[in-house]
């Protein structure tokens, strides 16, 4: 099984590649793509266009399920219009299931649970390898 885990932020979803290894341990696969960007989110070719690369990415890596950490909907810390869209064109790819997972399981996750985190795992990749990992680890 592999699966995607992903950090919404601004217009921008990050994305990275989680799956367990011969030996059962948690691996994130080394990609080229690893965030996919949302220009205009006024624009319905700009949405397709989203859509269209999330679908391609997902055929492309044999994505079975996609994991959302997720954000709060209202109050200070609130995720902004344009994330809950990218988030339900998340939830549309053809062929995938969406999870989410709440930033409190994944902070619980990384002190109590995860071994270690991958070598040269860029800092922005950090909640999405975390959220793939919770979602392996945890069914």
């Amino acid at each position: 099984m592999r699966v995607c885990g992903c950090e919404i932020s601004a217009q921008e979803v990050r994305l990275a590649v989680i799956q367990l290894n011969g030996e059962g341990k948690i691996e994130m696969l080394r990609l080229k793509t690893t965030r996919i960007e949302l220009a205009d989110d006024t624009s319905e070719a700009d949405l397709r266009a989203f859509q269209s690369a999330l679908h391609a990415f997902s055929r492309e890596h044999e994505i079975d399920t996609f994991v959302i950490k997720t954000r709060a909907k209202k109050g200070k810390m609130a995720g902004g219009a344009v994330s809950f869209k990218i988030e339900t064109l998340i939830q549309l790819v053809e062929g995938c299931s969406t999870r989410f997972i709440s930033p409190i399981a994944l902070s619980n996750f990384a002190k109590k649970e995860l071994e270690a985190y991958p070598e040269k795992l860029l800092v922005y990749l950090k909640n999405a390898f975390l959220a793939g990992a919770y979602a392996l680890t945890k069914g």
